[in-house]
């Protein structure tokens, strides 16, 4: 299958992290075990606002969606991704906390066939709240008429006393705390 080429990096043949001159760093985010930490920055929602399904109605745990402001997703918390999925669209850490949390970025996003993203980490990988993960093309997305909402979500609930949205309503940066998971 010949590749699809959807922006001036992609006719180069450089990746968003290939930009001369610019590097992409990993965000700050607390010292917090029990927090987890927005992947992007943008206009956090509650869950039920998202226009999925399987989201809105908790299916795939607790969290929020993110109307994204930019094209990286940075990890959320420290762990290891247990689950990478081929289309480049989601991630799932098991936190060092024991939470399983679920990245996932665009809505019917899998229909991009992994166009439009690029991981950064994979599956047995170690990662580091605040580090970039992947990358996305957002204008792809709106081009192909898909909604670019980034969500976070704990999806074991079960093994914690709560899950918590801390954020919601307003604008959050990459690395603010989103949720938090007391045992």
């Amino acid at each position: 299958m010949e590749r699809q080429y959807v922006g001036l990096f992609d006719k180069l043949g450089l990746s968003l992290f290939d930009r001369p001159g610019q590097t992409i760093k990993p965000v700050p985010t607390p010292e917090d075990p029990q927090a987890v930490c927005a992947p992007v920055a943008g206009r956090v929602m509650a869950l039920d606002e998202v226009r999925d399904p399987a989201f809105a109605q908790g299916m795939l745990g607790v969290g929020v969606g993110i109307a994204p402001e930019g094209d990286v997703a940075y990890a959320p918390v420290d762990g290891t991704v247990v689950a990478d999925i081929k289309t480049g669209h989601a991630l799932l850490i098991k936190a060092r906390s024991g939470a399983e949390v679920l990245l996932h970025v665009g809505l019917d996003s899998v229909a991009l066939r992994g166009e439009g993203f690029d991981q950064l980490v994979h599956k047995g990988d170690e990662v580091h709240a605040g580090q970039p993960v992947l990358s996305f093309d957002r204008s792809l997305m709106t081009t192909r008429g898909l909604d670019d909402t980034v969500v976070v979500t704990v999806t074991n609930t079960g093994d914690f006393s709560s899950v918590e949205v801390v954020a919601c309503d307003f604008k959050v940066v990459a690395g603010s705390t989103v949720l938090r998971c007391e045992r």
